[in-house]
């Protein structure tokens, strides 16, 4: 089997043509644009680097240009990407970066700190709620025990609104005496 460099084969998808044969965006152009172009840049340079590499183990009579050649396109390649990074506002965290530098994949970084907000928001719900359902219970044992005591009445009522998994959910008036608020979306709102 013979390798050429128009056959090799590459771990990253090869970029459009539609997208290789663009100008370099001007920097009032739309960032999405100019991501785009970033993308396409960044997956030939990994294509190129690829081919390079089999090429240097490919070692033939004929091939000895190759390996310039394609050191001349990576070259090129971090020319455009620094000519484009001045036009892109956005930031990668540095913790993203990190986690490519140890050959570990972003979306891990991403979903583990997804997860750690929704856990973060859901003790913070828990929170409120049990705030919430003390504050309610304080409320109903002054007013049975010292009925005489006018109490103020709230300036921030508690809005529970149902999410959309729960189909059994019990109507809202059993909410209040139920100290069970799993499950809910919880929304302060001026009464």
């Amino acid at each position: 089997m013979s390798i050429d460099n128009k056959h090799l084969p590459s771990p990253a998808s090869t970029p459009s043509a539609a997208l290789g044969g663009s100008a370099p965006p001007t920097a009032s152009s739309n960032p999405a644009a100019v991501r785009a172009i970033v993308e396409s840049q960044l997956l030939r340079l990994a294509q190129d680097l690829y081919e390079m590499e089999i090429s240097a183990g490919n070692v033939r009579e004929n091939r000895e240009g190759a390996v310039p050649n394609y050191l001349e396109n990576i070259n090129e390649a971090f020319l455009k990407l620094s000519k484009l990074s001045s036009q892109l506002q956005d930031t990668v965290p540095k913790a993203v970066v990190e986690q490519v530098d140890r050959y570990k994949n972003p979306h891990i970084y991403t979903r583990q700190t997804l997860t750690r907000a929704t856990g973060e928001n859901q003790h913070a719900l828990g929170r409120v709620i049990g705030l919430e359902t003390f504050r309610r219970k304080l409320h109903e044992a002054i007013h049975d025990n010292f009925p005489e005591i006018p109490l103020p009445d709230r300036r921030h009522q508690l809005a529970i609104q149902k999410s959309p998994e729960i189909h059994n959910a019990p109507p809202e008036d059993s909410l209040q005496h139920n100290s069970n608020l799993e499950n809910t979306d919880v929304k302060m709102e001026d009464g």
